[in-house]
């Protein structure tokens, strides 16, 4: 991936881990919903998105297939203009080791 650096590096963190639609119905869930965004805030100026991926029920979920599927959902939708920074975060669901090893298997471009 080539980049023509700004003098300022915009990230976004469009969902986080906590929130729900119930909170704000726009709130991007869905690898789909992600993509869609990512092409927003790319538009928008934004040279980083970091993304949080969410399981059926709507909960923070740290799993490389998931992420596999957010992350190719951003590409299809904002092309290699943006990078894509994956959460480690536990958010009270996840151990250390787990965190680690989901990582390991995903090895993402930035987290």
């Amino acid at each position: 991936m080539s980049l023509d650096w700004p003098a300022l590096i915009v990230a976004v963190a469009p969902n986080g881990a906590r929130r729900s639609k119930a909170d704000h119905p726009a709130l991007p869930l869905t690898a789909a919903e992600i993509g869609r965004e990512a092409a927003r805030c790319r538009d928008a100026g934004a040279a980083i998105i970091h993304l949080h991926v969410r399981d059926r029920d709507g909960r923070h979920l740290l799993d490389a297939d998931a992420y596999r599927e957010a992350i190719a959902a951003v590409r299809r939708a904002a092309g290699d203009e943006i990078i894509i920074q994956v959460t480690t975060e536990a958010a009270g669901r996840y151990a250390p080791e787990t965190q680690r090893a989901v990582m390991r298997e995903l090895h993402p471009e930035a987290l």
